[in-house]
């Protein structure tokens, strides 16, 4: 992953317009306004919370969508991914369908990880928040939304390996009525797991490298140890392969796969153990969801804000 910084963005402004520099944000009002500081005081300390929110998750989209080794990482290598270990060393069909549920959940891991991390170290190095510090921003405001700017990086990222493996011959089949919102609702708890343990490793690391380094270690890890996301439980070392209903991107491609992809519920690589079913993953995925908020809240508000994280 390559530096994130860029120079035409750097914080979100919160009247509901586009990003833009601190010194035009309506929370740092230009030299002109000065003068009126009652005025301009009631305004600040008036910005709706939700407004805030919009604000962050605005600009952390732009500042994706603008940097390309993000987008590279984040779209083009799970894509890549895909048509060589899915596509050129694998059969059609069920197959290529359930190949292709797996590296989406993969590039929408990347992305609420590694992508994530480096994003926001980037935005730490460049020191923005130390003006952001000084403002009157909720520190949960910019969680979350810089959490709705991944999330939708990250639902980019599964829809378009998905479409690649429709047009390369993969079958993918709605089960049910409650598929799409199960298959999206597992990818949202699952990538907010993933962006909360992203806070952690950026407002610890204080090198970009270094949480480029190992965001991508933990990616690739969780990938391989659990037998390429549950798809094959038992390439998984040791015990793992049994616990692929309870690891976090194995459970969430697994529930993906049973909803998308018309898979046997038995005789096949994916089992045993028998395939994810019930109101218990999606509960399980709730719980991996408010931990990983809960702890990117406190990185957030601790280390980052309290703490001046990065400086």
């Amino acid at each position: 992953m390559g530096d994130t910084t860029h120079s035409d963005v750097d914080s979100p402004r919160t009247d509901g317009g586009s990003a833009g520099t601190l010194s035009d944000s309506p929370l740092h009002p230009p030299p002109a306004h000065r003068e009126r500081s009652v005025d301009a005081t009631a305004q600040i300390t008036s910005v709706p919370w939700l407004q805030q929110v919009r604000a962050f998750a605005v600009r952390t989209l732009r500042a994706l969508v603008r940097n390309r080794p993000a987008l590279i990482w984040g779209l083009a290598a799970p894509v890549f991914f895909f048509l060589v270990f899915g596509v050129l060393l694998g059969s059609g069909g069920v197959q290529r369908g359930a190949n292709a549920v797996v590296f989406g959940v993969f590039g929408a891991f990347s992305v609420s990880l590694v992508v994530f991390a480096t994003a926001l170290s980037a935005d730490l190095q460049a020191r923005r928040y130390r003006k952001l510090r000084s403002l009157p921003v909720s520190p949960s405001a910019d969680l979350f939304g810089r959490f709705l700017g991944g999330l939708a990086l990250s639902t980019v990222s599964f829809c378009l390996v998905l479409g690649v493996g429709v047009l390369s011959g993969g079958t993918l089949a709605v089960r049910s009525a409650l598929a799409v919102p199960v298959v999206l609702g597992s990818l949202v708890l699952f990538c907010l797991l993933a962006m909360g343990t992203a806070v952690v490793v950026a407002s610890v690391l204080d090198d970009g490298e270094y949480v480029v380094g190992v965001t991508n270690m933990l990616t690739l890890a969780l990938f391989f140890l659990t037998g390429y996301n549950g798809l094959l439980p038992a390439v998984a070392p040791g015990p793992l392969g049994s616990l692929v209903n309870a690891l976090p991107n194995s459970l969430a491609t697994r529930l993906a796969v049973v909803h998308l992809v018309p898979v046997a519920p038995s005789g096949t690589p994916l089992t045993p153990p028998a395939l994810p079913s019930g109101w218990q993953p999606l509960a399980l995925l709730v719980i991996y969801a408010v931990v990983g908020t809960v702890v990117g809240s406190w990185a957030m508000r601790r280390r980052i804000y309290e703490n001046e994280g990065g400086e």
